[in-house]
């Protein structure tokens, strides 16, 4: 089924979001068992998602840098109280990036054609993405810390009391 929504949001069913390659649109959305289209950018969706989720996009990648340290591919926690996070396989502003999230992920593998590689998801369901089997692992490496980090093991909260 193909829909076509100029509002979406990132939820805990998006699995992928990608450059449509489209005239009118911008983004294809890959849920389980359906497919829709935005004309938001990507970026634009993922920014409205962190935005929707107490934060900016940059505000997101800001912390990830200052705590891990990583410069360039940046997982994205988008949502912390859904627990969403989605890790790029290029750079965010490169046509060929797929977002993948790290809840749906389960396993990539080698392509027949050079330069990519199938994404497996949980469901069972693939999709081709144009870059290696180890840059999908790194970036799901890199993904997990994030989700330990942030939501399994998060540092104490200070409690200020107000007298």
């Amino acid at each position: 089924m193909k829909e076509n929504h100029a509002d979406y949001k990132i939820n805990q069913k998006t699995m992928a979001i990608r450059c449509a390659r489209h005239l009118e649109y911008q983004t294809h959305i890959i849920e389980s068992g359906q497919s829709c289209y935005s004309p938001m950018t990507p970026l634009q969706l993922m920014d409205y998602a962190c935005i929707m989720g107490g934060s900016t996009y940059k505000g997101r990648q800001d912390s990830v840098r200052y705590k891990f340290s990583f410069y360039s591919k940046i997982p994205i926690l988008v949502n912390q109280n859904e627990e969403i996070i989605m890790f790029p396989t290029h750079s965010p502003t490169h046509i060929d990036n797929t977002w993948i999230s790290l809840e749906h992920f389960h396993k990539a593998y080698e392509h027949t054609e050079r330069g990519k590689a199938i994404v497996e998801f949980i469901n069972g369901e693939r999709i081709t993405v144009s870059c290696s089997v180890k840059t999908i692992n790194k970036q799901h490496q890199r993904a997990s810390a994030l989700m330990l980090q942030e939501l399994h093991y998060p540092r104490k909260r200070m409690v200020m009391r107000v007298e």
